[in-house]
């Protein structure tokens, strides 16, 4: 095994010199860069990832190799995960021209392992001789706790996962629903509503009630944030 590529990394000659010589050109200036990664995008598994990164994991490079995809659900939060690496795979799979793909993942780099929010971003990074994607490259970069950029990924999180969680919720509600949906979320009162769009009080009130039933909402604040999470508001 070499300094950067495991002796049975499937790859010719000409790839494998490609990516040493990349390799080589960013631990020329580790010390000036955020943590990286490279991943095998044939499987996602980690291939290489710089000292710094490791050191943060508490493991070695060879740690990190033999995990494969345990990797995942050892050191970030699954729900995370199962929300923008689906996204990247699928930008992955039109990668001409390269682009780069930002998300904020959670990352156990705390004290006591801890979750840590990152600001990350990543992109195809060597190709095989067809063109095809083999590795990638993520920076990572570590958000300051008191910054209002973690709070804004927290909350952004959340709602991406209440999306995922509720996509069903959102498809049973018909064109009418959906656009009251959104005035009740901007707090626009039943008298209101229904002068707006012709109907009686009584219809609204039936049709808030409906719209609360189907979206699983107790609270106004419930169907705020639903709302939120399917940008309507």
């Amino acid at each position: 095994m070499d300094e950067f590529l495991p002796a049975d990394f499937d790859c010719s000659m000409a790839v494998r010199q490609e990516i040493i010589r990349k390799l080589k050109a960013l631990e020329a200036v580790a010390d000036e860069l955020p943590v990286y990664i490279i991943h095998d995008v044939r499987h996602f598994s980690v291939m290489y990832m710089c000292p710094r990164g490791l050191q943060l994991l508490g493991v070695s490079l060879e740690d990190v190799r033999r995990l494969g995809s345990e990797y995942y659900t050892r050191f970030f939060n699954p729900d995370d995960v199962a929300f923008y690496l689906p996204k990247f795979m699928e930008l992955l799979q039109n990668p001409d021209p390269p682009k780069w793909f930002s998300f904020f993942q959670q990352v156990t780099t705390g004290k006591g392992n801890g979750f840590e929010w990152y600001l990350s971003a990543s992109r195809p990074f060597v190709f095989d001789e067809e063109g095809k994607p083999i590795l990638s490259l993520t920076f990572a970069l570590q958000l300051d706790p008191n910054h209002h950029l973690a709070e804004k990924a927290e909350r952004l999180m959340e709602e991406n996962l209440l999306l995922k969680n509720n996509y069903q919720r959102f498809a049973s509600l018909t064109k009418r629903e959906k656009e009251l949906l959104q005035y009740i979320a901007l707090g626009q009162k039943t008298a209101e509503i229904s002068g707006r769009i012709h109907i009686s009080e009584k219809t609204m009130h039936t049709h808030r009630r409906n719209i609360k039933r189907k979206i699983g909402a107790k609270t106004h604040y419930d169907i705020i944030k639903f709302a939120q999470a399917f940008n309507m508001v």
